[in-house]
């Protein structure tokens, strides 16, 4: 059987020293969503890298922590439009848990006869990649050509500088998507583009699309996609403990509601309060699930590039894990979901686990290469 596998050293969230195994296994699925193994497994990405078209889309994040509170499910294809509609659903269902994206063509936002701020029939449109510059997001840049910048001897000093980096014009959960705007200035809705792919429990509206307050972006509809998102967007920074966004009634917003952050993510806290090692999960938090379990199956609706609704049978076996238990033993672990990385246009399913064990101590790489470890189905 093939696979990838690579032993890390790191500290569990209790600062405990850690050996982590990570095993990463490559199948194709069938046009019956039978997945068996791939020939050849692909290798465990061990640097982040981002889209050519916009190096602040996360296209890959790394594999190699030895620690994720949950198991990232990400899945990389397009949204298709069986029906030739002007709008449709995409949706995942894996184990219990369902995500569904509200998909639109494209729209204009416009001011009427009578000024009132209204949008245009979305045109039909036959797909749209499931990435976060398509969903709802972006920023305001008509206000921030209002912002104070250091003169231009300055700027043209540090050319390299994105001064724009901080600017509290932009949607902290997704500044890459569309659809943000503060102020109502006609220059900005004559450009603005409306997002496609839209959370349908919470829809941009006419009437909610003005935050009119740079604090009341926490208020907005959330960006709905199945990529990765960014380290530095909320609320994957927030688990930095190096910044916080506190908000007066967290318990309101939708991501507290649906449990998929934790409570107390934007209450005030102290600078500094610690490191919370959900960062290291980098899927879209409606789809990060119990790394506990492999769900029996995952149904993708209007994703796979030729049929409208497939299930895949995902695999039931999974590896034993031993990590190098010193003095010439092997420590055998449990296994865990890692991530779970479903690519549709290929028929392509990666799935990586992890087992890990206390260590002594860190170690260094060079070690590492030589320490013994062990997997087995």
């Amino acid at each position: 059987m093939q696979f990838s596998a690579k032993q890390i050293s790191g500290n569990t969230e209790h600062a405990q020293p850690t050996l982590a195994v990570l095993v990463k296994q490559t199948f194709v699925f069938d046009n019956k969503g039978q997945c068996t193994p791939a020939d050849n497994a692909e290798p465990l990405v061990d640097k982040i890298a981002y889209y050519e078209h916009n190096d602040q889309l996360l296209k890959d994040d790394s594999d190699l922590f030895v620690f994720k509170k949950y198991c990232d499910v990400i899945i990389k294809g397009k949204a298709r439009n069986f029906g030739n509609e002007k709008k449709f659903y995409a949706g995942v269902q894996i184990g219990n848990t369902q995500f569904d994206i509200l998909v639109q063509g494209n729209r204009k936002a416009y001011f009427n006869s009578f000024g009132k701020l209204e949008f245009s029939e979305p045109e039909i449109i036959l797909e749209v990649p499931l990435r976060y510059d398509y969903a709802y997001g972006g920023k305001d840049t008509e206000a921030e050509k209002k912002m104070q910048l250091p003169n231009e001897e300055i700027m043209a000093a540090m050319p390299e500088q994105n001064w724009y980096a901080d600017s509290p014009f932009r949607y902290p959960r997704n500044p890459e998507g569309k659809g943000f705007i503060v102020e109502p200035s006609k220059a900005m809705i004559e450009k603005l583009e409306l997002p496609n792919l839209e959370d349908p429990t919470q829809q941009l509206t006419p009437g909610n699309i003005i935050t009119n307050d740079v604090n009341r972006w926490v208020e907005m509809p959330l960006p709905f996609a199945t990529d990765w998102v960014n380290h530095v967007w909320a609320p994957r920074l927030l688990y930095t403990g190096l910044v916080e966004f506190p908000y007066p009634n967290p318990r309101a917003l939708k991501e507290i509601k649906m449990k998929w952050v934790e409570p107390d993510l934007y209450d005030h806290k102290q600078f500094n309060t610690g490191f919370n090692y959900r960062f290291f999960n980098g899927g879209h938090f409606g789809l990060q699930i119990n790394p506990l379990k492999i769900p029996d199956d995952c149904t993708l609706l209007n994703i796979h590039p030729t049929q409208k609704r497939i299930t895949l049978k995902l695999p039931k076996a999974w590896p034993k894990i031993w990590t190098d238990g010193r003095k010439g033993t092997l420590k055998e672990t449990q296994t865990l979901l890692h991530s779970i990385h479903i690519s549709p246009d290929e028929n392509k399913v990666n799935i990586i686990w992890r087992g890990a064990s206390k260590a002594l101590r860190p170690y260094h790489p060079l070690e590492l290469n030589e320490m013994p470890f062990k997997v087995e189905w």
